[in-house]
């Protein structure tokens, strides 16, 4: 059996091409057997895509949120939320957000994250302003509405207000009143 050795510069194409590549792909540039490949992938310690980029997959960070993984992936979809794809092995895919493009919208996107969920520093590194908005979400609580406050909300809707502008006259979270508001329609 003739064994070629690997040199420093295969090496090095196969550290910077794991999860970019394919195996088969990358076998066949550098002109050498899957089993191979797979073979210097496990030895160098690079075997498992999802331990070497130090990001969090979407199922690990929906964990960390106490969301569903599909939150995760629709706002990667459709709020901007920052991913990269990468491949494992031979045809599966997982995609990665760097924890610190994760707190980047986050900031932006406070609303749709409940941060009293998050345990402290379980995603690194936290940035200062996630611990205020822990301790302001813990102090929420659920307000029942008044008899006022829906009156309010109806003439205001009805008047073309935005949920937005009708949230920040009577102090509550734009989603609790547009709930409130098709609770309310679906009774009539």
């Amino acid at each position: 059996m003739n064994r070629r050795s690997w040199t420093d510069e295969e090496i090095r194409f196969l550290k910077e091409n794991v999860g970019k590549m394919k195996i088969e792909t990358v076998s066949q540039k550098l002109n050498r057997s899957q089993g191979s490949v797979i073979s210097k992938m496990k030895r160098l310690g690079i075997a498992y895509t999802k331990n070497q980029t130090g990001h969090l997959s979407t199922y690990q960070l929906a964990e960390l949120l106490s969301v569903d993984r599909n939150t995760i992936i629709g706002w990667m979809k459709r709020h901007g939320l920052k991913f990269t794809k990468k491949v494992t092995r031979t045809t599966k895919s997982f995609y990665f957000i760097d924890p610190i493009d994760f707190w980047k919208w986050a900031e932006r996107n406070r609303e749709k994250i409940d941060f009293s969920k998050i345990e402290c520093n379980t995603i690194a590194p936290e940035p200062e302003w996630v611990r205020h908005e822990r301790n302001c979400r813990k102090e929420e609580h659920y307000k029942v509405w008044s008899v006022k406050e829906e009156r309010v909300l109806e003439m205001m809707v009805l008047s073309g207000y935005s949920y937005s502008e009708v949230a920040k006259r009577l102090s509550r979270t734009k989603t609790s009143v547009q709930r409130k508001y098709q609770r309310m329609t679906k009774i009539r």
